[in-house]
């Protein structure tokens, strides 16, 4: 007897699977070029036995189809329907739990689409590791490698937008919602106009040559080259299917099956140009859609806190990047040095700006401001507020600054999402 609720919360993943042409093209353009007539096939995760056939097709002599789930009886009606029911045999068993008696030779190929939005889909790279038990020698496995990209972002997604108001801890409904944590993947639209950096690589498998775990810990690096806010990082995958056939989740935004993935920052830093940020990944594969991962990020910042004994020292002012002015409209370069453009807030910013390009320090400046007397202001005040703007144009990266490795301020915060 079929469980309905089983068998068509499958038909339904499988169906927008089939529906995905781009994903489906791929898939069969890969295998007719990787398999060789006469070749034997296991097909992991076979669903619909869309990919067993497409071997079949190919030429292939028998192929060994492995599912777990009630879908596997849709499959074999595909199966009688084709005229394949002779070519292939049918295995309803979770792969690591196949045997010699299940597949009593040695195969050439494996075939299996092991991929989330996340490049690793709950435990099926370990059961793949498994099934290289069947493989012969000089075998091959489709897809052949996988790599998951990490790019920090300075807008959110409008689907994180939509539900920040609510996770927040804003009246919705006319209740007053406590703030939820943020544990949780969101699909994303962002595009690279978005993007903080390059996108890093965090992982990359050979399905072949790799020893492929159900857990793993990676680390890349990021040296930003916007100023902005750092409210998260998005992941997209790249997958080589074989050969020069590539399915990439970013190409994937207008198809069903995949898509970029956005995780939101428990915080959400001011970032300046040329800050590094480090991102260690821990992630444990428990089973089919269930999945934890924990982010760790190191910012090392450039924003020293404004009572920072090194913006009082006698060392000059920094130099106002060349050519650069900011408006109130936004960030405008020019092609001279018209500093006295700025789109100042107030007069006492007008003064310092005038200053700024001068070889003077900061204690020069302000005793020359107060001396002016321009201002009813002590020799103090005017310094928080000379700082304050140092500060302002640091964030909007305006001046350039040389500060000494370890002068950065490193902070450190920690995402964990669990997957469902």
């Amino acid at each position: 007897m079929i469980k309905m609720d089983t068998y068509f919360d499958n038909y339904k993943r499988q169906l927008n699977l089939l529906m995905d042409k781009n994903r489906t093209l791929k898939y069969k353009y890969a295998i007719l070029n990787a398999v060789k007539p006469g070749d034997v096939a296991i097909d992991f995760g076979c669903g619909t036995g869309v990919l067993g056939f497409f071997a079949l097709q190919a030429g292939a002599r028998h192929v060994y189809a492995i599912e777990e789930t009630s879908i596997i009886e849709y499959a074999q009606k595909l199966a009688l329907k084709n005229n394949f029911e002779d070519k292939i045999t049918f295995i309803r068993k979770s792969g690591k739990d196949v045997t010699t008696e299940d597949i009593p030779e040695k195969v050439d190929i494996i075939l299996s689409e092991p991929i989330s939005n996340l490049l690793l889909e709950g435990n099926a790279w370990s059961t793949i590791e498994y099934l290289k038990g069947f493989l012969k020698e000089e075998g091959q496995i489709i897809p052949t490698s996988g790599t998951l990209y990490a790019v920090p972002i300075n807008t959110p997604p409008e689907t994180f937008q939509d539900s920040d108001s609510l996770l927040g801890g804003e009246n919705v409904y006319n209740v007053d919602f406590l703030k939820i944590p943020r544990s949780v993947f969101y699909k994303s639209d962002a595009r690279q106009e978005t993007w903080l950096s390059k996108p890093q690589p965090l992982l990359t498998l050979n399905l072949l040559n790799d020893q492929l775990n159900d857990t793993f810990q990676s680390t890349c690096k990021f040296i930003l080259q916007e100023p902005g806010h750092l409210f998260g990082i998005e992941f997209y995958f790249e997958v080589k299917i074989f050969e020069n056939i590539i399915l990439t989740s970013y190409e994937q935004m207008d198809y069903p099956s995949w898509s970029p993935l956005f995780a939101p920052c428990p915080e959400q830093p001011l970032v300046c140009k040329d800050d590094k940020l480090r991102l260690t990944v821990h992630v444990e594969l428990i089973g089919p859609y269930k999945e934890d991962w924990v982010l760790e990020f190191e910012h090392h910042s450039k924003l020293l806190p404004w009572t920072d004994v090194w913006w009082l020292t006698e060392a000059a002012v920094p130099k106002l990047a060349g050519g650069v002015l900011l408006s109130k409209t936004g960030l405008l370069r020019l092609k001279q040095n018209d500093y006295f453009q700025y789109d100042c807030d107030n007069d006492l910013e007008r003064d310092f700006l005038q200053f700024i390009p001068k070889n003077l320090n900061c204690s020069e400046i302000c005793q020359i401001i107060f001396e002016s007397q321009n201002y009813d202001l002590s020799t103090e005040k005017i310094q928080e507020t000379l700082i304050k703007f140092l500060y302002k144009l640091l964030s909007n990266s305006l001046i350039e600054i040389p500060i000494p490795q370890e002068r950065f301020l490193i902070k450190n915060f920690q995402s964990v999402i669990h997957i469902p």
